[in-house]
């Protein structure tokens, strides 16, 4: 019997590559929804999202893979992250680091949960820049080591970096 779909595809036909991935499936995955997220803002193409995806190296943030591929500067990144969780973008480059407030989380904690204390406010919450702020467990994390309440940040990698290297 004769299946008229073969026929029916104008993909196929026209001797064209499949088509790109369906980023859709972003919309119900925290860490993922970045790629919409990037897609809407017109940071990036379909192409450069699905080339970023099939190159990300093991264990590797979609973000990293981007800017290690020069599709996105770390700056869009870090604001697109911002956005995503929904809290504030800060450069920590240009903001001063509170040492009274570095000293509430030791370096070993600081550099394993990539996140720098800024500024003790007085009603005793603790701002801190991360780089990943759809981290579930980071939160928790920052509370239990610092015994404050956060106010999470995001901060690029690399002013991260700058900001520990000085700052311990």
């Amino acid at each position: 019997m004769f299946s008229s779909h073969a026929a029916e595809n104008p993909i196929t036909d026209l001797g064209m590559r499949p088509a790109r991935l369906d980023h859709t499936f972003f919309e119900d995955e925290p860490r993922s929804r970045l790629g919409a997220l990037l897609l809407r803002k017109g940071l990036v193409t379909h192409e450069e999202l699905d080339r970023a995806l099939a190159e990300k190296e093991e264990g590797e943030l979609l973000g990293e893979s981007l800017v290690r591929l020069r599709i996105c500067f770390e700056n869009d990144i870090a604001r697109a992250l911002a956005d995503q969780a929904n809290i504030d973008f800060v450069d920590i480059g240009v903001t001063s680091v509170d040492p009274r407030a570095v000293v509430l989380l030791p370096e070993t904690e600081a550099l394993r949960l990539r996140a720098i204390p800024l500024r003790l406010h007085p009603d005793g919450d603790l701002s801190v820049a991360v780089i990943d702020p759809t981290d579930d467990k980071l939160l928790p994390r920052l509370k239990l080591a610092t015994g404050h309440p956060i106010r999470l940040l995001v901060t690029t990698p690399s002013a991260l970096r700058a900001a520990l290297a000085t700052s311990y």
